[in-house]
Order: structure tokens, then C-alpha cells, then sequence
């Protein structure tokens, strides 16, 4: 059987993911979203953010830790 991975942020509920940034295993409750706009020139028609050539935001899954750190903008 496999064992079950415990978060590591909370210690309390099982994880199912990992924050991107650092590797902790997170649960659910603990894992945060962020959703980054690409800035790549290949995304920008006329200065607009288009999807011309796939989508112009990229989702991240990080910790609480992690995201007061992470640089949003």
C-alpha cells in the first residue's frame, strides 16, 4: 500500500500537490493560486495582451510562504 503524504505546511490534511517555488507537498486547503500574465513581446499586439499565439496568463500553485514572496507584477 502507499503511504498517504501529509502536508507540509499544515501537517494535518493529506496533499495533492506541490508549490511550484519551494517542493512542500500541499493540501488543498493550503494551496493558493496565482494566475501571471506572461509579458513575453510574443503576447502583445499594439501594447494589447492578446492570445494570439496561446493563452497570456500562466496559473501557478504556491504556499502561503511562498506567495507573500513571489513577485506578482
Amino acid at each position: 500500500m502507499s503511504e498517504k503524504v501529509i502536508c507540509g505546511f499544515c501537517k494535518q490534511n493529506e496533499a495533492g500537490t506541490k508549490c511550484e517555488e519551494c517542493g512542500i507537498d500541499l493540501c488543498d486547503d493550503c494551496a493558493k493560486e496565482v494566475i501571471l500574465e506572461v509579458t513575453d513581446p510574443a503576447y502583445r499586439h499594439k501594447g494589447v495582451s492578446t492570445s494570439t499565439m496561446g493563452s497570456s496568463s500562466k496559473k501557478k500553485v504556491v504556499c502561503v510562504e511562498c506567495m507573500k514572496e513571489i513577485d506578482v507584477f
